[in-house]
């Protein structure tokens, strides 16, 4: 096999090892969801605040909020490794600076744009969300963090998410002393008092080491010994069919 060749067959054993690529999340193991299409890695308790202990019930300033996030660290089991780079969710200032209030494609208000904010794409995107108005501006039922039962890769990677408002990165352009969260009770995001008591899911820049499945890694298996029998054939200089003829006469 061609070394251009072989790089392509691992990176294919590379893609069914991480699942389907249709997916947008992947359960990497050890408490951590990856985004492929944000390129960022959540962590799976979506109150880890609470879990750990360091605030009861799990809400917190943004101020409060901020500084637990740059001081998290987080001992992942299955790589043996520990990530202290968390940080809060982006948000992206869209159209005019400041609130562009609005019930579909904007950076404030219901049904904001996915490149809003990394929470309006895991809400709207990721876990396909409704927020409480439709694009009329007309309350809508199902709205809310509703988990689709029949589909496994949205809400249901993620341990102890909360029907309120999770704090985002940034603050408001428009006074200091506010800051924009998303409220996944509604779908709504906005700014609001940093001193107000949100939820924080951390969040990190890029991937984990995937963790393969037994099927993929029997496959990468079997790949490997097809492999090192056609690599054993050319070196004996056989073909395929001549290598049979030749066992044929041995026997």
């Amino acid at each position: 096999m061609k070394p251009k060749a072989f790089r392509t067959w691992l990176a294919l054993l590379g893609s069914l090892a991480a699942g389907s690529v249709q997916a947008q999340l992947f359960d990497r193991g050890g408490g951590l969801i990856y985004d492929s299409d944000l390129d960022v890695t959540w962590l799976a308790d979506a109150n880890y605040a609470n879990t750990s202990g360091a605030y009861t019930p799990g809400k917190m300033s943004w101020q409060n909020a901020v500084a637990w996030v740059d001081g998290l660290t987080y001992a992942d089991s299955v790589r043996g490794t520990t990530y202290d780079d968390w940080r809060l969710p982006t948000f992206q200032d869209l159209g005019a600076a400041g609130c562009d209030y609005g019930y579909s494609g904007t950076d404030c208000g219901f049904n904001v744009a996915l490149t809003s904010s990394e929470l309006a794409h895991l809400f709207y995107g990721d876990f396909g969300n409704k927020g409480f108005s439709d694009s009329r501006g007309l309350p809508q039922p199902g709205y809310g963090l509703v988990d689709d039962p029949a589909t496994p890769d949205d809400e249901s990677l993620f341990s102890n998410l909360q029907s309120f408002s999770y704090w985002l990165g940034t603050s408001y352009s428009g006074d200091s002393n506010k800051a924009w969260y998303l409220s996944t009770s509604t779908g709504m995001q906005n700014y609001i008092g940093k001193g107000s008591q949100f939820y924080v899911l951390a969040v990190r820049d890029g991937d984990v080491t995937a963790v393969p499945n037994p099927e993929s890694y029997i496959l990468f298996l079997s790949g490997l010994g097809l492999m090192a029998g056609r690599i054993g054939r050319r070196r004996s200089g056989a073909s395929p069919i001549e290598s049979i003829h030749l066992r044929g006469k041995i026997l």
